[in-house]
């Protein structure tokens, strides 16, 4: 599962930029062309700093400036950093202005958002009831949302079943190539497994194997194996043989049996998805490919790996 919101607001076209010019005449120019970088997607942490130091000096209306850190956290799902300006826009929510915001459509979407916030935090406070009650009055007050809103929830329900399951590393499998194996054996005595599920008539799946060809090798050297489970239903060996053939693959190519025990335990209902299992089969990420919580567990294993792109 893909834990990347839709929103995310502004580019999902749910919300619109509607800058305001600040009050002081001098300032509106430089203003307004602040408030658009502030909303920028490819804005880093860095540079939200930046720009909200200077967006205060040049007069953007402060409610412009929270809503923008607000979009900035939601669109890249940095938890820590909602958590950290709750305070802010709770404040923002008693005195909300909707003919001077920037992307927040009214008090009750602003008021939605600061309740997934604080299902998040209770998230990682392991509090089930508080997640529950937040994530649920998300819902109520940002029906619109709604979607991004039942996504965090599936993801706190599935790593909740996750952290209490064991995944049996004996089960015998086979290779494309008809092999007998198991993932205890492809292991092989290393730090962690990272599955990649996939099945050739999924077109998201084939087009990230060069990406899984990339993790295979960066993640070598520090102690994980990456294998591919085939779930194809028909001529499971055979497919699976030629896309790796077809892809030049050298890293060990499964094929998953056809009761599904890895499917029905991991709870795969869509792929690609990727899973890091420990030595003990204990699961320490299930989720999509390009989640970057991946990365957060890989470095949970050896804090020198990196993303292929940094």
């Amino acid at each position: 599962m893909k834990t990347v919101l839709c929103i995310l607001l502004l580019g999902c076209g749910q919300l619109s930029l509607r800058a305001q010019a600040p009050a002081a005449e001098d300032f509106a120019a430089r203003g307004q062309a602040l408030v658009k970088q502030l909303f920028a997607d490819h804005a880093s942490a860095e540079d939200l700093l930046a720009l909200t130091k200077e967006a205060n000096k040049s007069g953007v209306p402060r409610q412009q400036i929270i809503e923008a850190k607000l979009v900035w956290g939601l669109r890249h799902q940095e938890i820590p950093f909602l958590i950290k300006i709750l305070p802010e826009v709770e404040i923002l929510a008693s005195s909300f202005d909707p003919a001077s915001a920037a992307a927040i459509p009214n008090a009750d979407t602003l008021k939605a958002f600061i309740a997934y916030i604080k299902a998040q935090k209770a998230a990682e406070a392991h509090d089930a009831e508080g997640f529950k009650k937040n994530i649920l009055e998300a819902i109520w007050l940002g029906p619109q949302q709604a979607p991004v809103f039942l996504q965090a929830m599936e993801k706190y329900r599935l790593e909740a079943k996750m952290a209490a399951l064991v995944i049996d590393l004996k089960i015998p499998l086979t290779t494309s190539a008809g092999e007998a194996t198991t993932l205890h054996d492809v292991l092989g005595g290393q730090k962690a497994l990272l599955v990649d599920f996939w099945a050739s008539w999924c077109g998201p799946c084939m087009a990230l194997m060069p990406a899984l060809k990339q993790k295979a090798e960066a993640l070598s050297s520090h102690g994980i194996v990456v294998a591919a489970m085939n779930k194809d239903d028909e001529r499971a060996e055979a497919t699976a043989e030629r896309i790796r053939q077809e892809q030049n693959a050298k890293l060990p190519w499964l094929v998953e049996p056809a009761e599904r025990p890895f499917t029905n335990a991991l709870e795969v209902a869509t792929i690609p998805r990727m899973v890091l299992i420990s030595p003990e089969g204990k699961v320490l990420f299930n989720g999509h490919p390009e989640d970057p919580e991946l990365w957060v567990a890989l470095k949970k294993i050896d804090p020198s790996i990196t993303p292929p792109t940094e």
